[in-house]
């Protein structure tokens, strides 16, 4: 994580915290009870309402959307590269750096291309991927926000457990105040789950769909232009604005590679 936002969510917890604990003490928000009916009712919610390998699919994708951010100038650069040597017709060199692509959606397609698959076919194939891939963030969004209305409702039920508990065992008005507050902590921890974590980790993954569509977009399109033999300063023009580059960097990576065309290629 960049060191600069490590720092600014350190210091926006320390700032949540402060107040919450200040006056009562951190002993004061600790109720095991609330916390397990909590953490074991969403348990039991999450594996009711889903299978497994899609809650497993989930955490991976709240784990990759937490990784490196895929460089979309690098992909530009690799289709690039791609073009230029596709062009010349040197499919053994293309084979041999098939593997030092990282884009998988890239690679899925320089192998479909490779194997001599007409490009329609191709074409098909990977927006079947990238419709694939789209629903499976989708449902893993859905996980996270039945989690956000499962934590709320939990909480709520740990109060009125509590409460049921504290009025069965009541003396007294004096007594029955402090276990008033533990009572409600229940209610505050599926508040803060619900909004503080999975309405954010929703977010995190709708947005890394997002990128993620847009890059599988790109790389459909630059397949095409390769499949077309296309020049690669013109496939170049044709993706710099759809990866957010600036002109001068683009333009110098489409060169490059033009230049490595006519070194390699003459």
């Amino acid at each position: 994580m960049n060191p600069l936002i490590t720092l600014i969510v350190s210091v926006g917890i320390f700032f949540f915290i402060l107040p919450i604990i200040r006056d009562t003490g951190a002993e004061m928000f600790f109720n095991l009870d609330a916390l397990l009916i909590i953490g074991s009712g969403t348990l039991l919610g999450l594996f009711i309402g889903f299978p497994s390998q899609r809650i497993k699919a989930a955490f991976i994708h709240v784990k990759e959307a937490f990784g490196d951010k895929e460089d979309r100038s690098t992909v530009l650069k690799d289709i690039l590269m791609v073009a230029g040597i596709y062009k010349r017709g040197h499919i053994r060199e293309l084979e041999r750096r098939q593997p030092e692509i990282k884009n998988n959606f890239f690679r899925l397609g320089i192998h479909l291309l490779i194997n001599q698959h007409p490009i329609e076919e191709i074409k098909n194939v990977l927006e079947r991927e990238m419709a694939d891939q789209i629903v499976n963030h989708n449902l893993s969004q859905n996980i996270l926000k039945t989690l956000a209305r499962l934590t709320p409702a939990l909480g709520l039920a740990g109060t009125i457990i509590s409460l049921i508990k504290m009025f069965d065992h009541f003396q007294s008005v004096e007594t029955m105040t402090p276990m008033m507050a533990v009572a409600l902590m229940a209610t505050f921890y599926g508040v803060i789950i619900s909004n503080l974590i999975m309405l954010p980790l929703s977010a995190k993954l709708k947005e890394k769909a997002i990128l993620n569509e847009s890059l599988m977009t790109m790389t459909i399109e630059g397949l095409i232009s390769i499949s077309e033999r296309e020049h690669p300063l013109r496939i170049e023009e044709k993706l710099a604005g759809a990866c957010g580059l600036k002109e001068t960097q683009a333009s110098s990576i489409g060169k490059n590679i033009a230049w490595g065309e006519i070194k390699i290629g003459l």
